[in-house]
C-alpha cells in the first residue's frame, strides 16, 4: 500500500478499560448507553456545559492530541449535538504516537443534556482508500501520457474500451463496439492468434494493422484473457505499441545489409573472376536475387550498338534493348518507369564520362513496385559494372589483338589454325565438304624492295580487303604472314573454289597497274585442297595439301592455280619428309620477310 499506510497498524487503536487517563474516570453510562462500554475506540462524556467529565484511556489520549490541533473540532462537535438533540458527526485528524491518525467521532446526546463522543480510528480504511485511489489514478495517467493504447473486448471480441486518446488514428468512440478484424492488414489470421481473442496470457506478440489513412501499422501486444465472477472468459484486456517505426528502421538496416553484401559480391566477382562471362553472370544473377527481378546487364560500343550482356530470370527475349536503352541512356542516375508490362529500373554505367552499358531489372506490373533501396542498391553497383565492362571491353581488344593481323585486320595465322581446325571437325560431323585456298602473291617482294615498305603495306592491306569482300561470312580469310593469305571456304565444293581463285587472280591483276611493272608483274599464286568428309583426313594433312598445291602454281609459272590431289593415307605417309619440312614452315610464324622462294627445291 501507500507509504501513510506503512506508518500505522492496521488495526484501529483499542481503548484500555483498566486506566483512566489525565485523571478522567471512565464514562458511567446507564441504560441502553450502557452497551457502548465495549466500543472498540475512544469514548468522551461531556457535560452540559460543554466541558469533559470522563473518557476511556484513548479518549483522554485523543483529547490530548486533539488539544494541540487549532480550532479543535470537538468542542463545535458537542454543541451542534447539544443543538440539534441528536447525532451529529466529524472526522478529527491528529497526531498520536508521532503517527497522523483519522478519527472518525460521532457526538450523541443523551440524559440531562450530556453528549456521550464515540471515536473511531480510520486512519486504515482512509489509507487503503487513498492507496487505491491513487494507484488508480496512476494508472489512468500512464495510460493516457503513454504512446501505447489499452483495449478491453468482451467475450464477442469487440472493443468495449480504448485508452482517452484512441488507436490507429481512431478515437475511442470510433473504435467501441467494433471488431478488431476490421483493420487487420492480414484478415486470415485465425482469431485464437490475434491478442484481442487470448485464452492465455500473451506478452509481445506482433500484429499488422491498417490506420485511419489506410497504411499499415505493426502492433507489438500484450495482453491477458479476462474472466467473470464465475470463471468464465469473457474478453481480453491488454496494451498495444505501435513500432512500425522500429519495424521500418529494422527493415532498412536489413536491406542495406543486403545491398552490402551485392556490392560486395560484385566487386569481389570482378576481381577474382578471370572470365569476363562468368562475372557478368554472377553479377546480373546477384541482382536479380536479390530484388527477386529478371535482371539483364547491356553492353554499348560507338559501333556495335546496345547488346545484351548477360541476363537473370525470366527475361523477355523480344524486349527492344536498344530503345529501353536509349530511354535510360537520356537520363543521369537510376531510372524507374515503365515498358509494357513491365516496370523497368535502371541505370548506365560510365566510364570516364562515357556510357559503357547499362544495367536493368524489369519486374510484371501487377508486382510491387520498385523501392528506395532497390534504387540504391543499382545506383552502388553500377559503378562497379562500368569497371567491368571496361575490362571486358579491353579484354575483347586483347583477344582480338591476339587473333588479328594489326596490318590487314584479317585473322592472323593462330586464329586462322584455331578456326580451321573447328570448321574440319564441324565438315566432317556435318558431311560437309569444304575448300582451303592458299594465296601467295608473285613478286611481291621486288615491289616491296623497290618502292619501300609503305608501298609494300598498302599491297597488303588493298588485297586483304579485296579479298575479305568477296568471300561469305562464314568463310574463314587470314595473312598467314609476309605475303601468304589463306581462305577456308565452308561447306564449298571444288568447281566453285576454282572460280574463287579466278576472281582474285582477276582482281590482284588490276591492283598490279598501280604497284608493279611489266618486268616484275604483281600476281598470285593459289593453292587449292579440297576436304571430303569421312577420310579421315586431318587438319595438318588439309595444310600441307594445300601448301603445296600453291608451290605447283609458282611452279607452273605463277599467277594462276593448282589443285592439289585427293587425300590419300598412304601418299601422306610416303611422303612424310617433305610434309614435316612443310608442317614447320605453315605452323611455325615467320619472321615477316617477304619473299617469293620460301620452300626448298
Amino acid at each position: 500500500m501507500t507509504a501513510a499506510l506503512s506508518q500505522v497498524d492496521q488495526a484501529p487503536v483499542r481503548a484500555r478499560a483498566d486506566v483512566v487517563s489525565a485523571g478522567l474516570p471512565m464514562p458511567a453510562l446507564t441504560g441502553a448507553m450502557h452497551a457502548l462500554t465495549t466500543w472498540p475506540g475512544a469514548i468522551m462524556e461531556y457535560s452540559s456545559t460543554g466541558d469533559i467529565v470522563a473518557a476511556n484511556e484513548l479518549g483522554g489520549r485523543l483529547l490530548d492530541a486533539s488539544a494541540s490541533v487549532p480550532g479543535s473540532p470537538l468542542p463545535g462537535l458537542v454543541a451542534l449535538a447539544y443543538q440539534a438533540g441528536g447525532s451529529v458527526c466529524d472526522r478529527l485528524e491528529v497526531v498520536l504516537e508521532d503517527v497522523t491518525r483519522w478519527f472518525e467521532c460521532i457526538a450523541m446526546p443523551y440524559d440531562d443534556g450530556q453528549v456521550i463522543v464515540l471515536a473511531r480510528d480510520q486512519t486504515y480504511d482512509i489509507n487503503i482508500r487513498q492507496a487505491l485511489f491513487d494507484s488508480r489514478q496512476r494508472y489512468r495517467d500512464l495510460v493516457t501520457i503513454s504512446s501505447d493504447f489499452a483495449f478491453e473486448t468482451d467475450s464477442d471480441g469487440k472493443f468495449i474500451f480504448v485508452s482517452p486518446h484512441g488507436a490507429l488514428g481512431y478515437s475511442p468512440e470510433d473504435l467501441i463496439g467494433r471488431f478488431p478484424r476490421e483493420f487487420l492488414v492480414d484478415t486470415d489470421i485465425p482469431d485464437d492468434d490475434l491478442p484481442f481473442h487470448v485464452r492465455t496470457a500473451v506478452v509481445q506478440t506482433q500484429v499488422w494493422m491498417q490506420n485511419m489513412g489506410g497504411e499499415e501499422t505493426c502492433l507489438m501486444a500484450t495482453a491477458v484473457p479476462v474472466s467473470d465472477q464465475n470463471g468464465r472468459w469473457s474478453g481480453a484486456r491488454g496494451l498495444c505499441r505501435d513500432v512500425t517505426h522500429e519495424r521500418l528502421r529494422d527493415s532498412e538496416l536489413a536491406q542495406a545489409k543486403v545491398r552490402e553484401q551485392v556490392v560486395a559480391y560484385v566487386v569481389n566477382q570482378i576481381r577474382e573472376e578471370a572470365r569476363p562471362r562468368a562475372m557478368l553472370d554472377s553479377a546480373v544473377s546477384m541482382l536479380g536475387r536479390a530484388s527477386s527481378a529478371a535482371s539483364a546487364v547491356l553492353s554499348f560500343g560507338d559501333e556495335e550498338g546496345w547488346s545484351v550482356s548477360a541476363t537473370y530470370g525470366d527475361w523477355p527475349e523480344d524486349l527492344d534493348i536498344s530503345r529501353l536503352a536509349e530511354g535510360l541512356k537520356s537520363k543521369q542516375g537510376c531510372n524507374r518507369g515503365s515498358w509494357g508490362d513491365h516496370r523497368v529500373l535502371g541505370c548506365t554505367t560510365w566510364y570516364h564520362g562515357i556510357i559503357n552499358g547499362a544495367v536493368v531489372l524489369l519486374r510484371g506490373q501487377s508486382e510491387r513496385d520498385w523501392n528506395d533501396d532497390e534504387q540504391a542498391m543499382l545506383d552502388a553497383v553500377a559503378g562497379h559494372l562500368a569497371i567491368a565492362m571496361r575490362q571486358i571491353t579491353d579484354h575483347k581488344e586483347l583477344e582480338r589483338l591476339s587473333t588479328t593481323d594489326t596490318l590487314t585486320g584479317l585473322m592472323n595465322r593462330r586464329a586462322f589454325q584455331s578456326d580451321l581446325e573447328t570448321a574440319i571437325v564441324r565438315a566432317e560431323r556435318n558431311e560437309a565438304p569444304g575448300v582451303l585456298l592458299f594465296i601467295d602473291l608473285d613478286n611481291f617482294k621486288q615491289i616491296n624492295d623497290s618502292n619501300g615498305h609503305e608501298v609494300g603495306d598498302n599491297v597488303l592491306r588493298d588485297v586483304s580487303e579485296m579479298i575479305r569482300s568477296r568471300s561469305r561470312k562464314y568463310d574463314l580469310v587470314a595473312r598467314l604472314g609476309g605475303d601468304e593469305f589463306a581462305v577456308w571456304l565452308d561447306n564449298a565444293s571444288l568447281p566453285l573454289a576454282i572460280e574463287r581463285a579466278d576472281e582474285i587472280i582477276a582482281q590482284i591483276s588490276d591492283l598490279a597497274e598501280n604497284y608493279s611493272n611489266d618486268s616484275t608483274p604483281l600476281g598470285a599464286s593459289i593453292g587449292l585442297a579440297e576436304f571430303v568428309p569421312g577420310l579421315g583426313e586431318s587438319l595438318r594433312e588439309v595444310l600441307v595439301r594445300g601448301d603445296e598445291a600453291m608451290y605447283a602454281a609458282k611452279r607452273a609459272g605463277k599467277n594462276g592455280w593448282s589443285t592439289a590431289d585427293k587425300y590419300n593415307q598412304q601418299c601422306d605417309v610416303e611422303n612424310h619428309d617433305v610434309t614435316m619440312v612443310a608442317m614447320r614452315r605453315l605452323l611455325e610464324p615467320n619472321d615477316g620477310g617477304r619473299s617469293d622462294d620460301k620452300r626448298p627445291a
